[in-house]
């Protein structure tokens, strides 16, 4: 069994086995020096890899995120760290519940850290906090008024 670890499964300073993976960008979350780069450092010693998920599995995150509407809470990071279990089909550790809620649409397992984790998965829409608009797809602002978009859980 492989867990992938995003950033909050490395800085919770757990230890999950030596069959872990992460990929580049999450590295590139961690900058030099200090506990958390102790952490990391702590992680490549006992034998953690560093790989890069295809563009293919890339392409599928993202398109489940667009569908949840979680895209606009991912990171590139975070889209990576998917993906990665994705292609591997492992466990993703994170407590980061857009990724969760992503993971579930596409039937990844996943474990939280130290957080309680998702209850169930939700599809959100998105709501102009000045206007009261509905829209399907994430905008930063409305292209009615200008006002801030929000998001919202989207009832059947």
């Amino acid at each position: 069994m492989v867990y992938v670890l995003d950033t909050s499964a490395i800085l919770s300073g757990k230890f999950f086995g030596s069959n872990i993976a992460t990929t580049p960008k999450i590295l590139e979350e961690i900058k030099p020096k200090g506990h958390s780069w102790r952490l990391l450092e702590y992680m490549k010693s006992i034998g953690m890899k560093v790989i890069e998920p295809p563009g293919e599995a890339i392409k599928e995150v993202i398109e489940a995120a667009k569908r949840t509407g979680d895209i606009a809470n991912l990171s590139e990071a975070d889209i990576e760290a998917i993906a990665l279990a994705y292609h591997l089909k492992a466990i993703l550790l994170t407590d980061d519940y857009s990724m969760q809620n992503v993971a579930e649409e596409l039937h990844i397992e996943y474990r939280s850290i130290v957080e309680e984790g998702i209850k169930e998965k939700f599809y959100w829409k998105f709501r102009c906090e000045a206007c009261g608009r509905f829209f399907e797809k994430y905008q930063k602002i409305c292209p009615v008024c200008g006002g801030k978009i929000r998001r919202t859980i989207k009832k059947n």
